[in-house]
């Protein structure tokens, strides 16, 4: 999955505007044939394993990429929020991903090989898919990063961290308080923990007065302490 650094799209879906793209992009845009879709809550729509050929802006809502593991697990690998271009990883036209809509989700959905072919011909919208792929890569480094070497708590306030920034980029965020409509169990995918140990790891993170999280509503209480604590660095969510 991949996502813009900036929000590709703004706007809304009678007068939709692209991020960094002139006239000219925008026009080319409107010939690729994207179809605007909505899905429900839990929505799978693309499965691991499947042929797939489709990309997607989301409009609204928040979506989860994930990795199937045998035996009915799972890694969440990402979620995708407002503005956000999604590229479902494929081998030899399979997807290695499964995109599952978290809410109620609104997209726009295109072929990639089309979008791909647009982007040769546009130097804006090739500078644009690069710089999701190198943006990309980054935002994996720290997920992977969190799993491995992060403390639980420390892996936790990073993520909660992580959503504050990108939701602020969008306006999401007013008074250092989000919606966040994660469950425990979604944590524990994301996280690789368990959902006993994430009640645990938001118990002492109100404790110690970094933030709360109660229904479905985060509220960051001491950003900087918090930042400092979990090592976040904001400029890979920004570059």
């Amino acid at each position: 999955m991949t996502y813009a650094s900036n929000p590709f799209m703004r706007g809304n879906e009678n007068r939709p505007s692209y991020v960094g793209l002139n006239d000219d992009d925008t026009a080319l845009i409107k010939t690729l044939g994207f179809t605007p879709k909505r899905y429900l809550a839990e929505t799978v729509i693309v499965n691991q394993g499947e042929d797939s050929d489709r990309m997607f802006i989301v409009e609204s809502g928040w979506g989860c990429i994930s990795h199937e593991l045998a035996g009915g697990q799972r890694q969440i690998l990402d979620f995708a929020l407002r503005g956000d271009i999604v590229l479902p990883q494929s081998y030899s036209g399979s997807a290695l991903q499964t995109f599952v809509a978290q809410t109620e989700l609104s997209v726009l959905v295109a072929s990639t090989k089309t979008f791909t072919l647009a982007a040769m011909q546009s130097p804006h919208l090739f500078s644009l898919v690069l710089e999701t792929l190198v943006h990309n890569g980054a935002v994996m480094a720290q997920h992977l990063t969190n799993v491995g070497r992060r403390s639980a708590l420390a892996r936790t306030a990073h993520l909660f961290l992580e959503l504050r920034a990108r939701l602020e980029r969008i306006g999401s965020v007013t008074r250092n308080s989000y919606e966040c409509p994660l469950t425990q169990y979604d944590l524990a995918d994301a996280l690789g923990l368990t959902p006993i140990h994430i009640n645990r790891m938001l118990r002492e993170l109100r404790e110690r007065k970094f933030l709360e999280f109660r229904q479905g509503h985060v509220r960051v209480l001491d950003q900087p302490g918090l930042a400092k604590f979990a090592g976040f660095e904001h400029e890979y969510i920004e570059s």
